[in-house]
């Protein structure tokens, strides 16, 4: 059975139990300690955990009041609305894979369906896959990120003030309502995670650092620390990291990590890391990327046999211009192996001026030049990276989303990168001169919006 087959067959049992089941409400966790926020996959938005809650219960780091009440939601056979990002694709005409299917096929989830089916919904459990952020410390400026995420783009917003947008990720508002731990601050949500460590730790399949850039946060390298002193042997250890820091600092993370394999303190090693094309336009999406750094690095991590995993965050940006990004898979499949690296596509549903959506209806051609190369070179990629690019190609043509929506991201598109090249000195029409027309169509939109 291929692993596309496999998908559909878990899909069935998902449904047995209900049409919106996901396993990843009981078995997977994305937790944000720095500002005290979590979500059951990194596709709902991120919920704030009520202290009250942790005070009583530390594992209330993942089992909150809410995730419960949409698990009971998932056992009685409905699709909670935060889930949209699945039921979006679900929903779509022809047979489409959604994440909540591929993540509940994991070899840690896919044993557990009937285990967390048959459970009641107030019952706490531990995850086995942790995504867990100590910080928001980075050194990119990723232009659909937020200063949640990174302190280059909170300096940026502390010192510019908010762009002119109607959809405003960019503020830095929580940093008045208490909702931001600074590294040297009394963190009641780090507090608690260590003491609900030692249970979690037995049950936990994949612990994931995240960012920010882990490397720039000193909570993240703990962990490193923690495992020479206490191994964990079942685990695999997963890392996020923009590739972005000194080679030095990546020598020395990657030398650690092979230490740790080497002496079998962990099982397992892998890296993600985010592209999502190449050259001048990669380095335009993703402000303080460097693309010839990040091929060193990316490479030595191919070099010393560890598992590499690219997530593109398919944005409006990359429909022109993502085959730039597949040939470089191929060239580096050609070089390193036809199984060095997997690569992801998951569309961008928010910010709205970052979403494929707004985009007139002539782009659709370059969606099907991307899946068209993909199955013209089908020998280089796996036929879940076709379906993955398929499912974002359909969604476009579509098109799902609100018609005030779209002409929300259309007005967002031209005030923001206007103001975006004004304050760093960059060139939407000059770096991406197929986007020009559309770009004066938006201009239109925004005026008329403020009229």
């Amino acid at each position: 059975m291929d692993r596309v087959d496999h998908i559909k067959e878990v899909r069935d049992k998902l449904n047995d139990v209900g049409c919106g089941f996901c396993a990843m409400k009981w078995l997977h966790e994305t937790l944000y300690l720095h500002t005290g926020d979590n979500h059951s996959c990194y596709h709902p938005r991120p919920q704030h955990i009520p202290l009250a809650e942790i005070k009583a219960d530390p594992s209330a780091l993942h089992n909150t009041n809410w995730k419960k009440e949409q698990r009971k939601k998932m056992l009685e056979g409905g699709r909670p609305e935060e889930c949209y990002y699945c039921w979006n694709i679900e929903d779509l005409k022809g047979d489409h894979i959604s994440d909540r299917m591929i993540h509940s096929a994991s070899d840690w989830a896919e044993p557990e369906i009937e285990k967390i089916s048959k459970m009641h919904y107030t019952e706490n459990i531990n995850p086995k896959y942790l995504e867990v952020s100590f910080g928001n410390g980075c050194n990119y400026r990723c232009g659909y990120c937020c200063p949640q995420a990174s302190t280059m783009w909170m300096d940026e917003i502390k010192k510019h003030g908010n762009y002119d947008l109607t959809y405003n990720q960019y503020g830095i508002e929580f940093l008045d309502k208490g909702r931001y731990y600074a590294p040297k601050d009394d963190n009641p949500y780090i507090e608690a995670f260590w003491k609900w460590w030692p249970d979690l730790r037995k049950d936990l399949h994949t612990l994931r650092i995240t960012g920010g850039e882990p490397l720039m946060n000193p909570g993240a390298m703990q962990f490193f620390d923690l495992l020479e002193k206490e191994p964990a042997p079942q685990l695999e250890i997963s890392l996020n990291s923009n590739l972005g820091v000194t080679t030095a600092k990546i020598d020395r993370l990657f030398d650690r990590i092979q230490s740790l394999l080497d002496k079998k303190k962990i099982r397992k090693f892998s890296l993600f890391t985010s592209i999502e094309g190449w050259g001048e336009q990669a380095e335009y999406m993703r402000t303080g990327l460097k693309c010839d750094h990040w091929e060193r690095n990316f490479v030595e991590a191919i070099n010393r046999g560890f598992k590499v995993n690219i997530m593109c965050t398919f944005n409006v940006l990359c429909v022109a211009t993502f085959t730039n990004f597949l040939t470089k898979v191929i060239e580096w499949r050609k070089k390193y192996g036809e199984q060095s690296l997997q690569f992801d596509t998951p569309y961008l549903k928010e910010p709205p001026h970052w979403m494929i959506n707004i985009l007139p209806s002539q782009f659709l051609q370059e969606m099907d030049n991307n899946l068209q190369f993909i199955k013209d070179n089908k020998k280089y990629f796996d036929p879940v990276e076709y379906e993955k690019m398929k499912r974002v190609r359909d969604y476009m043509y579509q098109n799902p989303v609100d018609e005030n929506k779209i002409k929300q991201g259309q007005r967002d598109f031209y005030s923001f990168f206007t103001e975006n090249d004004k304050r760093l000195g960059t060139d939407l029409l000059k770096t991406f001169p197929m986007y020009a027309d559309f770009y004066y169509y938006c201009q239109g939109v925004y005026e008329q919006w403020k009229s």
